[in-house]
């Protein structure tokens, strides 16, 4: 069984006039697969002076024609790492050995296997923002034929609607980053610095079997949003806005605490926050434009107190961050059922501070459901610690 929608692929290259995209990034590795990619190189790719890369290559109408790169040596064979992860759909499979020029073998390994298709001067969609130059040069070298095309946008479009175990896994990363979240609120002291939380989010994060990517944290007043040397406080809002990845989908989250209650300055912008996302929420749907939930949420946020500091922002959420839909005022494209939306709403305040939510829906057939929806309001940490 494909692990993407073969007939949206189909019609996504034909619209680019794409022959074949040729996959490199981790994650668009782990997708055309269903989820496999070297374990040896899951976190960082580079070895000795070099780096280690795989390609996937899909034609556009011939997925029999399918096939794979990767490295083969009697120290890392992936034939037994395949074996292991179960169904590969993918029977043609390419090997490069062990060498200081792993990547450009892998590109000229790929070369080959395009050439033995018949696509040795068909349009060749790549990874250009991420492919290395010495992989890029082979390719050329070895497909003079060939015309290559930035791939990335299409890549895009495929993942923007959201498979079922996508979706699984989505809803299982928003969830405990979220109870990671609340925890570290609830565990940080006011003595307690920035850097020390940051720390204990990244400690959580990893002990829930996930892979810590950032922990933006804001202790108001003030604007700065980075782990440093200030002590969280008493009656001080803080705001943790906290990146995670599970099987390379991305969770992102924002959230607000304090030690004891809030200000109520603070206290009446989290409200402005809150009743703005619950309102841009409702707006979204299949069929509504993008620049629809921009207006809607934008002119939610920039009401009440503080309404000159508010700031809307939506964008779509999955392997990627930011990746489609784009959400922008100008938009006029259509919300689809399966596609994710990361909302954010807050207000930048300089005599209070960075009051921030940031939650993701995914598109239903008749609105949206909430990831991660876990202890939303605010945190209440413990006067006592």
């Amino acid at each position: 069984m494909l692990p993407f929608d073969p007939e949206r692929f189909a019609r996504l290259a034909r619209a680019q006039q794409v022959d074949v995209v040729l996959a490199s990034t981790r994650y668009s590795v782990r997708y055309l697969t269903g989820g496999y990619y070297l374990p040896f190189f899951s976190r960082a790719s580079r070895f000795g002076g070099g780096r280690y890369l795989s390609f996937v290559a899909v034609p556009s109408t011939r997925l029999d024609s399918a096939f794979y790169v990767g490295r083969q040596d009697r120290a890392l064979d992936e034939q037994d790492y395949i074996a292991a992860f179960g169904p590969f759909w993918i029977a043609d499979r390419r090997w490069v050995p062990r060498g200081p020029n792993m990547s450009s073998d892998a590109a000229a390994a790929a070369a080959r296997a395009l050439r033995d298709h018949g696509f040795a001067g068909a349009t060749i969609a790549i990874e250009s923002s991420f492919l290395p130059v010495d992989a890029y040069e082979a390719l050329r070298r070895e497909l003079p034929e060939a015309s290559f095309v930035n791939g990335t946008s299409l890549l895009g479009e495929l993942r923007a609607i959201k498979q079922p175990h996508e979706l699984a896994r989505l809803r299982e990363v928003h969830r405990l980053t979220a109870e990671v979240v609340r925890a570290v609120f609830m565990q940080s002291r006011a003595e307690e610095t920035t850097r020390q939380i940051a720390a204990r989010v990244e400690r959580h994060v990893g002990e829930r079997g996930a892979a810590f990517l950032y922990s933006l944290i804001n202790v108001g007043p003030g604007l700065l949003r980075a782990p440093s040397s200030q002590a969280w406080g008493r009656g001080c809002p803080m705001h943790l806005d906290v990146g995670a990845e599970l099987d390379e989908y991305i969770a992102d989250i924002a959230r607000m605490g304090s030690v004891g209650p809030p200000p109520p300055a603070a206290s009446a912008l989290f409200e402005v926050c809150r009743a703005a996302q619950e309102r841009a929420r409702t707006s979204v749907g299949p069929g509504v434009s993008c620049g629809e939930l921009w207006r809607v949420g934008s002119e939610a946020v920039r009401v009440g107190p503080g309404a000159e500091y508010g700031r809307f922002l939506a964008h779509g959420l999955g392997m990627v961050s930011h990746e489609p839909p784009e959400v922008t005022p100008e938009s006029t494209r259509a919300l689809e059922a399966g596609m994710v939306v990361s909302i954010e709403t807050e207000v930048r305040h300089p005599d209070v501070g960075h009051v921030k939510i940031e939650d993701s829906v995914v598109v239903t057939a008749t609105g949206c459901e909430g990831l991660g929806d876990v202890d939303r309001g605010w945190c209440v940490a413990a006067a006592g610690g």
